[in-house]
C-alpha cells in the first residue's frame, strides 16, 4: 500500500476516535515522536501513555484533515481539533503531522501546532 493510503487510513481512525487502536496498527515500537521542539518521545508505548494521559482531560473533541500528502515514504496531514480540556475550556488547535514511514509502519512522527 502507499504512504498515502496508509496515511488516511490512519487519519481516518484517528477522527473516528480509535487512536490506540491506529497507534497498534500504525506506529513501529520503537517509533520516535515529538511535538514542537519538545523533547523527543522514543517507543510507541512511552508515546501513547503520554497521548492517553492528555486525552484523559478532555470532555469534548473533534477532528478533521484539510489536508494531506505524500512523497515517498513521507507523508503530511494538515488537522484542526477543536476540543474542550477540563479546566482550560475550549481550544482550537491547528497542527500538521510528518510521518516517516517504513514497511507500513510509522518510524518517525514530528508534530508542528500552535
Amino acid at each position: 500500500m502507499d504512504t498515502l493510503a496508509l496515511d488516511q487510513q490512519l487519519n481516518t481512525m484517528i477522527i473516528n476516535g480509535k487512536s490506540v487502536d491506529a497507534f497498534h496498527r500504525f506506529y513501529a515500537e520503537d517509533v520516535i515522536a515529538q511535538e514542537n521542539d519538545e523533547p523527543e518521545r522514543v517507543g510507541r508505548d512511552a508515546w501513547l501513555r503520554a497521548r492517553q494521559e492528555m486525552e484523559k482531560n478532555i470532555t469534548s473533541f473533534e477532528a478533521r484533515v484539510l489536508a494531506h500528502g505524500a512523497n515517498g515514504d513521507i507523508s503530511f496531514s494538515e488537522w484542526e481539533y477543536r476540543m474542550v480540556i477540563e479546566g482550560m475550556g475550549a481550544l482550537t488547535i491547528a497542527q500538521v503531522a510528518v510521518r516517516r514511514w517504513k514497511d507500513g509502519r510509522i518510524i518517525r512522527e514530528h508534530f508542528y501546532h500552535k
